[in-house]
Order: structure tokens, then C-alpha cells, then sequence
């Protein structure tokens, strides 16, 4: 019995799909209402025609920018795989129509991201010649000349090259210190996802590596030396590797980009260059950075070590600020190949992770009797795969082993610093030792002829004094010879007490 009742509630609490229908038509279908429409007619004939373009225009963008697209955006399926061009040329119209209009305005996400990092977008290109060309796209099968170099990417011009290069393989496009309306066309061309634009806009510090369904994303920290204040100014490479190719940003001129494609140029020829290899290459040119100015503090270490016994005085207030300059170096590089580590450890477990796949997918073939489309392609793949794990592998031990020379360096500038301190302190030790030394002797002579002085005062008073009323030099002699006899005796005792 309870059982039919359960059963009885439960159709009737379910709506019918003719009911549903029904209600769905319901809802979506307007209300007919006379005086409603009437009052709407009214109202709208009463608007300015200024305010109806701006109501358009505002809902326009509403419906452009709406927050679930925003929040959710992008949803990944299998055309998120390649570049959407239709995306770049509905962005660069909309930037045309709203600079025209005047309404141009950033995304909630920007929105967001300034009240959180604040304003960064103003120094975005204070490091930049505004006449360098600030994006670079190269690829691998471009003939004769693989690099092209444009100043603006929201051109015709900027439009062309970026077809022209995604459509190549291997392709590589270097965006330097991209505005805002360029970081947001990129990322709806390319299905970038909101939190990676964050990341590269507000130029996060933090090296890292986050895996999205359609490319990695890894943050990578290189330096340059300020050439006045000959400090180490660190910033930030942001790649990300696609199935078809790498995209890079950063916020400062680097050399590292065009020593990469140099070496791609010289190696293209024997062997495949994928754009996993691309992001090796670039990790390894900014890894190798770091080994001149290693170089350096080695030497300085050194020297330091050595001489911080042997200076005089006249250097060593020189001494100090060459160990706390050394340091400060070696501080400065320790902290900024600390964190490669643990982003090397990342990239390998993902390239250990895509080789045990493809030789389960290869398994899987051979058991199954079917023969890949595309074997050649698929064995290039896995062995790249293979390389770049072991080129990775090469990397990490140069870090570990810069790593270790620069805390090594670090010590050896520490032991200095300690050596040099203890000798400063055992110089004031012996300068006051002779300072003291000197003050007793002035305080036993002045114990001394304190004395004298108070005789010799005494026998000059303008009064009868004894000895006064005789004529010859007895008295004086006396007083004289007695003064000496003191004088002899206390230096004697002097001398006994190790004062003088």
C-alpha cells in the first residue's frame, strides 16, 4: 500500500514532457498585454535618440561580456585544438567600433585582476623601445626568411602573419609586453584560459606549471644585471606549449628568444623540432644565463677569501663592501634557482606521463592488429618526447649543480666575512690595548708630579715661607734633591708594577 502511494506521489510531482513542453512554450512566448505594450511604445518614443544608441550599445557589450562566459569561458572540446581566427576578427572590429565609439572598456576579469595586483597595465612598457618590434613569429617551415617582426598585432598586417604562421607547424609566436586588448584578442584566438591571462598580465613572480586541457602553461624566471646599480632585475618568460606550437610572453627585452631561434635554425635540419623542444631550448638558454654571473661571484668569492688576511688597513674598509656586494649576488641566485627545481620535476613527471601513454597506445595497436594513420609521425613523437624528458634531465643538473656552487660561494663569502670581522676586532683589540697602555703611563707621571707641583706651590707663595730669610742656596738645593729622590723612587715602583 505505501508503495502504490509512493509510486502515486511520484508521478504526480514529475511533469509530464507535454507538460514541460507546454511550460517551456509558456515561459518564452511574450505576454500579450494592451496596456503594457502601449505604455512601452510611449516610453520609447519619449527617449532621446542619443540615450536608444547608448542602451544599444550597452547591451551589445552586456551580452558580449556576460558573466558566464567570463567565469566559464572557455569550453574546451576538440576545435578548441586549433586557432579560431574568426575570434581575432570579431575582437579587432569590436576594438575599432568601441575606440570609434568611445566605450572602450577592459573585461570583468581585468576588472577584477587590477583590484587584486593593481594597476599594472601602466608600467606594462616602461622597459620598452616603442619603436622595437614587440612581436616575433617564427616557424620552422618558413622559406627564406623564418622570423617575422611586427609592432602591432590588431593590423591587417598583424592579422596575415598570425595566419600565416598558425597555419605552419612548429610555429612560434613572442608577444613582448602586450597590451590589454592584445592579451584578450590572443586568448580568445588561441582558447587561453582566464586564469593564464591573469597570471600573464598581472606578471606573477611565482614559477610554476599548470596543465589546461589544450596546453601547459609554465612560468620561468630569467635576470639581467642593472648597469648602473649592478643589481640582479629578475623577470618573468610565460610559455605556453600547444600541440602545434609555443607561445611566449614577457615583460622585458630579452636576448634569449633569438638565441633559441638561432639554435632551431642550425638544428632543424637533423632533427624534428616540436614545440616541446622549443620550450626546452628556451628553459635552456635562460638556464645558461645564470653560469656567467655564477662566474663571476666564484672569482669574487675567491679573491675575497684570499685577501680578506692580508689587506691593510687603508683597503679594508673597500673589503666590506665588496663581501656584502658578493652576498647580496649570491643571495639574489640562490633564490632564483631555488624554484627551477620544482618546476623542472613538474615538466618531466608530464613528459614521463606522455611516454608511458604512448606506449600504452602503442600496446594497445599492436594487440589490436591496427596500424596507426601516421606511424613515421607517431615514433618522431615519442622519441621527442623522450629527448626533451632527457634534455629536461640535463637541465635540472645544472641547476642542482649551480645551485650547490653558489651556496658553496655563499659560505665560502660567509667564512670571509666571519674572518674578516674577527681580524677588525682583534686590530681594535690591540689599538685599544696600546691606547691603554698609554693612558696609564699618563696617569702614573701624572701621579707623579702631582706632588711636585703642590711643594714647588707651596715654597712660591707670596708669604714668609721657610728657608726665606737666608741668603745662600741650601734650602733650594734640598727641595730639589728631594723632589728627584720622589721622582727616582716612584719610577722605580713603576717599574716593578709594569706600568711604565
Amino acid at each position: 500500500m505505501s508503495f502504490q502511494a509512493g509510486s502515486i506521489f511520484n508521478q504526480k510531482s514529475r511533469p509530464s514532457i507535454q507538460s514541460s513542453r507546454e511550460y517551456e512554450s509558456y515561459t518564452q512566448s511574450p505576454i500579450e498585454d494592451p496596456g503594457l505594450s502601449n505604455r512601452h511604445s510611449i516610453t520609447e518614443s519619449l527617449k532621446h535618440p542619443a540615450s536608444i544608441i547608448d542602451a544599444a550599445r550597452e547591451s551589445e557589450w552586456m551580452c558580449d561580456e556576460d558573466i558566464k562566459t567570463d567565469v566559464l569561458y572557455p569550453q574546451y572540446n576538440s576545435s578548441n585544438q586549433k586557432p579560431d581566427l574568426t575570434a581575432f576578427d570579431a575582437m579587432v572590429k569590436e576594438q575599432a567600433r568601441k575606440l570609434s565609439c568611445g566605450t572602450l572598456r577592459l573585461t570583468r576579469t581585468l576588472s577584477k585582476q587590477n583590484q587584486l595586483y593593481g594597476d599594472f597595465a601602466k608600467n606594462n612598457n616602461l622597459n620598452v623601445d616603442p619603436d622595437a618590434f614587440r612581436f616575433e613569429m617564427y616557424s620552422t617551415k618558413a622559406i627564406p626568411q623564418p622570423t617575422q617582426r611586427i609592432q602591432c598585432l590588431l593590423t591587417e598586417e598583424g592579422r596575415s602573419l598570425l595566419d600565416y604562421t598558425l597555419k605552419s607547424t612548429g610555429w612560434w609566436f613572442d608577444a613582448l609586453s602586450p597590451t590589454d586588448e592584445e592579451m584578450r584578442v590572443l586568448s580568445k584566438t588561441l582558447h587561453i584560459h582566464p586564469l593564464t591571462t591573469e597570471d600573464i598580465q598581472a606578471e606573477e613572480p611565482r614559477e610554476k606549471v599548470e596543465l589546461f586541457p589544450n596546453y601547459t602553461f609554465v612560468c620561468f624566471r630569467s635576470f639581467d644585471i642593472d648597469p648602473y646599480s649592478e643589481l640582479i632585475r629578475p623577470y618573468n618568460f610565460y610559455i605556453l606549449i600547444f600541440k602545434e606550437g609555443l607561445l611566449t610572453f614577457h615583460y622585458k627585452t630579452s636576448p634569449h628568444p633569438e638565441k633559441v631561434r638561432q639554435r632551431i635554425d642550425n638544428l632543424k635540419e637533423h632533427m624534428l623540432i616540436t614545440p616541446d623542444w622549443n620550450s626546452y631550448a628556451l628553459i635552456d638558454a635562460i638556464t645558461d644565463s645564470f653560469a656567467p654571473t655564477i662566474n663571476q661571484v666564484e672569482v669574487e668569492a675567491i679573491s675575497i677569501d684570499e685577501l680578506s688576511l692580508v689587506l691593510r688597513r687603508s683597503e679594508q674598509s673597500d673589503m666590506l663592501k665588496r663581501i656584502s656586494r658578493c652576498r647580496r649576488r649570491s643571495t639574489q641566485l640562490s633564490r632564483l634557482l631555488s624554484s627551477k627545481l620544482d618546476v623542472l620535476k613538474s615538466l618531466m613527471k608530464r613528459y614521463e606521463d606522455k611516454s608511458r601513454d604512448n606506449l600504452f597506445f602503442q600496446s594497445n595497436m599492436l594487440t589490436s592488429d591496427q596500424e596507426p594513420s601516421n606511424p613515421a609521425n607517431d615514433i618522431a613523437e615519442k622519441r621527442s618526447f623522450t629527448e626533451v624528458l632527457l634534455y629536461l634531465g640535463d637541465i635540472q643538473d645544472h641547476i642542482v649543480t649551480m645551485a650547490q656552487n653558489v651556496n658553496h660561494y655563499d659560505r665560502s663569502l660567509y667564512r670571509a666575512h666571519t674572518n674578516y670581522l674577527a681580524q677588525v676586532n682583534l686590530e681594535l683589540t690591540e689599538t685599544y690595548a696600546k691606547t691603554n697602555g698609554v693612558m696609564n703611563r699618563l696617569t702614573f707621571l701624572a701621579t707623579v708630579f702631582v706632588p711636585l707641583t703642590l711643594v714647588g706651590g707651596l715654597w712660591g707663595m707670596n708669604v714668609k715661607v721657610p728657608g726665606g730669610d737666608h741668603v745662600d742656596l741650601n734650602y733650594f738645593y734640598w727641595i730639589l734633591g728631594g723632589m728627584a729622590l720622589y721622582c727616582v723612587f716612584s719610577m722605580y715602583l713603576g717599574k716593578q708594577a709594569h706600568i711604565l
